[in-house]
């Protein structure tokens, strides 16, 4: 029995540490504080800038071609072996001064003498016509005298019909006569007409074997060798003035009323390097039916352009210009088919619409919504909505 009870001793004395942990857990619970404190709101960090006045423009730029306003392809005017050129590319000619090649001059030199010599026998066949001619009308006036007397013998009876038959036949033969002698003046005349429009011919075909320069400027190309055969209308040179140079470039169609000639600016771009502004000074008349462009042209300045006929240029052309409230296009998002930006006041982003007007470069003209001094948020403005606390940084 004594060592039942020692048994049950010992087992109370183990159990009871462990009966005592529950209250000792719920005095723990009990004296826990009642008020919690609250987590503060997180704010995101932004950055921002504040909205101010700018230019903004209504523009369009495309890619153009320098080329000379003045060019002249010298081409041959006559036919013939081609005796001599004096140019050569890159050689600079005055106009009516410097002499460019010449075509077979021996062979139209002489065919000049013998057209010259044809009009003298022209002539002389037209001298000989008329001294014939004034002979006829001598004779004709001794016949007709005849005529005249043999009609008053035979009126008289005196002469017999035979004879007055045969007076009037020669009269009307000298008639006659007069007449084709004076068609042989006629003719004679016109063959020196002839003769010397053939000698003009002439004269202008020598002329045109030897070439001048018709514009002063320098010679681009030369595409014929002394020796080769010429045929009228080949192109032999090329001359280009390059002190007036227009940049010339293609538009879609849609701003061909908003180009006017002689108001219409566009900035002048050369390898990235600002060349100034410049006006239009030509729009074609006509849109191509195909490509549904039009070019335009405008005169730069070539002593402030570096400019050079074939060269690339980038042409910007200005058709509006007008100051307005401006943004980076970044800090504008789309949502729920709106476009707003977040507006920073006493700490906290704000969603407002705007209504954007022109975008120049990474910039956007806001029409409304915002006003000078506004501070828009330009970084983190995709993860704000709206009353969000923000950090600007």
């Amino acid at each position: 029995m004594n060592k039942q009870n020692t048994l049950r001793y010992l087992a109370f004395a183990l159990l009871l540490p462990l009966a005592g942990l529950p209250l000792g857990c719920d005095r723990a619970q009990a004296q826990a504080p009642v008020n919690e404190v609250k987590p503060q709101e997180a704010a995101l960090a932004v950055r921002a800038q504040v909205v101010t006045n700018r230019i903004f423009e209504r523009r369009f730029t495309v890619q153009g071609t320098f080329e000379a306003k003045r060019t002249a392809n010298v081409a041959a005017r006559v036919p013939g072996n081609l005796d001599a050129i004096w140019v050569d590319e890159g050689d600079i000619v005055e106009a009516g001064k410097t002499r460019l090649f010449q075509i077979d001059p021996v062979g139209l030199s002489n065919a000049w003498v013998i057209a010259g010599q044809q009009c003298d026998v022209a002539r002389a066949g037209l001298q000989v016509a008329q001294a014939s001619a004034a002979k006829v009308r001598a004779e004709a006036r001794k016949v007709t005298l005849d005529f005249a007397r043999y009609e008053r013998l035979h009126k008289d009876g005196k002469v017999s019909d035979h004879e007055y038959e045969t007076a009037l036949t020669l009269n009307e033969q000298a008639k006659a006569g007069i007449s084709v002698a004076e068609a042989q003046v006629e003719l004679a005349a016109r063959q020196v007409a002839q003769a010397e429009a053939s000698l003009a011919i002439a004269r202008k075909n020598l002329d045109d074997s030897l070439a001048i320069a018709p514009i002063s400027g320098v010679i681009s190309q030369r595409s014929a060798e002394p020796g080769e055969l010429m045929s009228v209308g080949r192109t032999i040179l090329v001359i280009v003035d390059p002190t007036l140079i227009e940049a010339g470039a293609f538009l879609p169609a849609q701003y061909y009323r908003d180009v006017v000639p002689g108001e219409t600016a566009f900035r002048l771009e050369i390898d990235g390097q600002p060349a100034g502004s410049h006006l239009v000074g030509y729009r074609a008349p006509t849109i191509n039916p195909t490509l549904r462009t039009f070019e335009i042209k405008g005169v730069v300045d070539t002593s402030t352009v570096p400019a050079v006929p074939g060269g690339m240029a980038t042409l910007t052309i200005l058709f509006e210009s007008r100051e307005g409230l401006g943004v980076p296009s970044s800090s504008i998002l789309n949502r729920e088919g709106k476009k707003v930006v977040f507006v920073i006041r006493d700490g906290r982003a704000y969603q407002t619409p705007v209504t954007t007007g022109f975008q120049n470069g990474t910039s956007t003209e806001i029409v409304s919504g915002l006003k000078a001094g506004d501070t828009v948020v330009t970084e983190g403005q995709t993860l704000l909505r709206d009353n969000l606390a923000v950090d600007q940084i």
